[in-house]
């Protein structure tokens, strides 16, 4: 055991698994289990002992490749992603570095996140202006879920790509309100479709829409934190995520081959 230190820790998880980021009593999440098993391979003590701190919560149903957290333990750094990833499902470790003990991932420089859209009746010209104007900094108090927080937030872009059956919304910023992202993003999808009045859309519309709605949080993707470090991928660890991602994937092609199946029977 090498003396305490502290370490930040960056993981991917799927979403749908979990009831959410944070942890919840009775409820699984992915908070809760990465804690869980980072105390039962004697990572951790406790998060209060060990100054846990994390960096975004996502929402019930949005997945992450790149969220990060940090802790103080005694654990080889060297040895860490291997260990917690054997205790986890649905959560994969793929990077552990040594960090100073200032180091808060909160404080990131920027958060990108990602959201697939499904390809329907949509504009992609039209997409393209709405999100231009939700770029730079405004009062989101409008687009997101209300809390105490300080509603002025600068986007520092906005870019849409043909990524084919979706268009791949990807959003940077230093930090987003609660469901700012999911909400503009259902605003760009109305407006682009000819269901809501372009002129009415953006934060510095003059003329509000009577209801803003949520895009569905299955298709949000927090893609990275740029928290000032590099993050080498443990080759170890990237061994074992490969081969159960493999299995991932050859199943969800039998259930999309199965449902294709079933559709040319229709």
């Amino acid at each position: 055991m090498d003396q305490e230190h502290r370490v930040a820790l960056k993981f991917a998880y799927d979403g749908s698994a979990f009831y959410g980021f944070q942890r919840q009593p009775d409820k699984v999440t992915v908070e809760g289990a990465l804690v869980n098993a980072l105390t039962k391979i004697g990572a951790m003590r406790s998060p209060r002992e060990c100054g846990y701190r994390s960096s975004s919560r996502t929402d019930r149903g949005v997945s992450a490749l790149g969220n990060v957290v940090s802790f103080r333990t005694s654990f080889a750094t060297k040895e860490l992603c291997p260990a917690v990833n054997s205790e986890m499902e649905d959560v994969w470790a793929y990077s552990a570095v040594d960090v100073p003990d200032t180091f808060n991932p909160r404080a990131a420089r920027q958060r990108w996140y990602r959201y697939y859209l499904a390809k329907s009746d949509q504009d992609a010209i039209s997409m393209r202006q709405i999100a231009a104007r939700f770029v730079g900094v405004h009062d989101f108090s409008g687009y997101a879920r209300k809390d105490r927080r300080n509603p002025m937030r600068k986007i520092d872009s906005i870019e849409i790509s043909d990524v084919g059956m979706f268009f791949a919304v990807d959003f940077k910023a230093e930090s987003f309100l609660w469901n700012m992202v999911r909400r503009i993003v259902w605003m760009m999808n109305e407006g682009s479709s000819g269901r809501l009045a372009v002129d009415s859309i953006g934060p510095d519309a003059h003329q509000k829409p009577s209801r803003i709605g949520l895009a569905p949080p299955e298709y949000l993707v927090l893609m990275d934190i740029d928290c000032g470090i590099e993050f080498p991928v443990d080759k170890r660890a990237s061994l074992g995520i490969a081969k159960d991602i493999e299995r991932r994937v050859r199943e969800s092609g039998m259930r999309a081959a199965f449902a294709q199946s079933i559709r040319g029977l229709l």
